[in-house]
């Protein structure tokens, strides 16, 4: 069972580390990962503005979602850890995640994917609309869009 608790200012490390980890699994070389880490921050600010929470299995975090309510929703980040990664855990957060939605009266939103993730959505049911061009990974992402089903 997995359990949903809200990212505080204290978690902005956490978040960053679990996402570089996560972005471990898929190959990208360890100078990569150095690069994206010693660039990404996780602002105050923007934990108190979005939905951010950390998944917990039995009490340790496994990973985290975040969704951006705005002129256009978007579900901005879903990271596994690596050992949460092929169990179904995805499954299971996608579900919260669309709970959440209907809980902020999100109806559709946006998902700018890691190329390794888009399978995962488009089996959960969004569709590809575009791609965007991403700086700090010096290539194009695929722009996918989920409705929500009431």
């Amino acid at each position: 069972m997995l359990n949903f608790i809200d990212a505080e200012v204290k978690d902005t490390g956490l978040l960053r580390d679990t996402l570089i980890t996560s972005k471990g699994y898929w190959g990208y070389s360890q100078e990569q990962l150095e690069e994206w880490r010693a660039n990404l921050r996780f602002e105050e600010e923007y934990i108190a503005r979005n939905t951010v929470k950390l998944i917990l299995k039995d009490k340790e975090v496994i990973g985290f979602f975040a969704i951006v309510k705005g002129d256009n929703d978007e579900l901005d980040h879903l990271w596994l850890l690596p050992k949460a990664i092929g169990k179904g855990y995805g499954n299971l957060v996608f579900e919260q995640i669309l709970s959440e939605c209907k809980t902020l009266n999100i109806t559709e939103f946006h998902i700018i994917s890691d190329p390794d993730a888009e399978g995962f959505y488009l089996k959960k049911g969004a569709f590809k609309v575009g791609e965007v061009y991403s700086e700090p990974q010096k290539r194009m992402l695929p722009k996918l869009k989920f409705t929500v089903r009431l």
